[in-house]
C-alpha cells in the first residue's frame, strides 16, 4: 500500500493521540455522572454494572466516533487538510465497512463487540470480584476508552479518507 504523504502523521496525531485524551475525558465525565453517589459498581449487574458498561463501550465508542469523525475527516479531505487515499490502495476491510454513515457506524460498533467482548468478559472473569470501587472502575473505564480509541479512531478516519468522493457526502 502506497499512502500519500502526511497520511501516517495525520492519523497518528489527529486521529490517535488527540482522541486518546478526548476519550479519557469523556469517559471520566460519563462515569462520574452515571455512577455518582455509589461507593462501588457491581461487576455483573445488568443495570449500572461494570461488565454491561464495558460491553456498551465496545459498541458505542466506535459507533459514536464514526458519526463524529467521518464528516470531519471528509470535510478535511475536501479542504486539503488531509489527503484522500487513492482507490487503488483501498484495503478490503475498508470496502466492507463502507456504506451510509449510520450503517458504517453500526458496522464499526458491531466489529467492536465482536473483537472485544470476549477479551473484556474474560478480563472481568479473571480479575474482578463482586464489585469494583467506583473511582477504580471509572479509571479503568477511562483507560479502556482511551486505548480503544487509539485503534478505532484512526481506522474510522482512514475509511473516511478512502471514500470515493468526500465532496459528494453530506456533512
Amino acid at each position: 500500500m502506497n499512502l500519500p504523504p502526511g497520511v501516517f502523521r495525520y492519523l497518528l496525531i489527529g486521529q490517535a493521540i488527540i482522541p486518546f485524551f478526548i476519550n479519557i475525558a469523556v469517559s471520566v465525565v460519563l462515569g462520574a455522572l452515571a455512577f455518582r453517589g455509589l461507593e462501588s459498581v457491581a461487576t455483573w449487574a445488568m443495570d449500572k454494572g461494570a461488565v454491561a458498561d464495558s460491553m456498551g463501550t465496545c459498541f458505542f465508542l466506535p459507533f459514536i466516533t464514526c458519526l463524529i469523525a467521518t464528516p470531519i475527516v471528509r470535510f478535511q479531505v475536501t479542504q486539503g487538510a488531509a489527503n484522500r487515499i487513492p482507490p487503488t490502495d483501498v484495503p478490503r476491510w475498508v470496502r466492507v465497512m463502507n456504506g451510509p454513515i449510520f450503517l458504517r457506524a453500526a458496522k464499526f460498533g458491531v466489529a467492536g463487540i465482536l473483537l472485544l467482548a470476549g477479551p473484556v468478559y474474560a478480563a472481568y472473569c479473571l480479575f474482578a470480584s463482586e464489585s469494583i470501587e467506583t473511582i477504580r472502575f471509572i479509571a479503568i473505564k477511562a483507560i479502556f476508552a482511551g486505548v480503544f480509541g487509539i485503534f478505532v479512531t484512526p481506522m474510522i478516519a482512514f475509511a473516511a479518507m478512502c471514500d470515493p468522493s468526500a465532496a459528494s457526502h453530506p456533512r
